[in-house]
């Protein structure tokens, strides 16, 4: 699920499993299927307007708790940018990337990590 704040900045977002040419391959929605006990790694791709020299920060919160904290220069006046997370096992279960500008939220992206028992 995705919440938007002040989406004026924010053209497009999504959760994908890579990133080839500085676009998402493919969009994990809000749920995301572990392999085995191997660590998922994900990506949060985001692009951005009107914020060119400027930068925004997408926070990873796994249960309310902030677990990385990624500054991304935005070089232009549409950029596209991602950061990514590594997930293991024992992190599964409810996630949040949350995109910031200044003390501003421009956006939240809610998903659900689970791995096979």
């Amino acid at each position: 699920m995705i919440s938007q704040f002040s989406s004026a900045q924010v053209e497009r977002s999504q959760l994908t499993s890579n990133i080839e040419n500085r676009e998402p391959t493919d969009n994990l929605g809000g749920f995301v299927q572990g392999q085995d006990s191997k660590m998922k790694r994900i990506y949060f791709f985001t692009q951005i307007t009107g914020l060119g020299n400027k930068q925004i920060v997408h926070r990873w919160l796994y249960a309310g708790e902030e677990k990385a904290q990624v500054t991304l220069n935005i070089g232009g006046d549409s950029w596209r940018t991602y950061s990514s997370k590594r997930i293991p096992k024992y992190w599964q279960g409810k996630w949040q990337v949350q995109v910031w500008q200044s003390d501003v939220m421009l956006m939240s992206h809610h998903f659900e990590v689970s791995y096979p028992d």
